[in-house]
């Protein structure tokens, strides 16, 4: 199997999903915290997911959405268009309001940056 390079900067929670499916589905990420990878996004932004061909995936959603589809048989896409419609629904629901919130509790406990009573 291939091995996919993440560029993302160090904890970045827009990485975790794409990570999160590369482990269930066995897929080889190498990820690079290397910020000048971003000259490579159309947007100009990380995370930003290098294809073996050189192409690039950018959008934390689009990325883990194509690492969940590289193995069909694992059904982290889903097999039916209702099961894939809820998939996407949790994935925007998380995406919205779950991990900026998660983060700013998270990320002072692990030491990623200090606490801010008021957030």
């Amino acid at each position: 199997m291939p091995t996919y390079k993440l560029h993302a900067p160090e904890a970045s929670f827009r990485a975790f999903s794409t990570l999160i499916a590369a482990e269930y589905n066995g897929v080889k990420i190498d990820v690079s915290t290397d910020l000048g990878a971003a000259s490579k996004s159309p947007v100009g932004k990380l995370p930003l997911l290098e294809l073996p061909d050189g192409s690039t995936i950018f959008s934390s959603h689009s990325m883990a959405r194509f690492v969940a589809g590289i193995r069909r048989d694992s059904g982290l896409t889903g097999n039916t268009l209702n099961e894939q419609a809820a998939i996407d629904a949790w994935m925007d629901w998380a995406g919205q309001d779950l991990e900026l919130p998660a983060c700013v509790w998270f990320y002072p406990v692990a030491g990623y940056m200090p606490f801010n009573q008021s957030a």
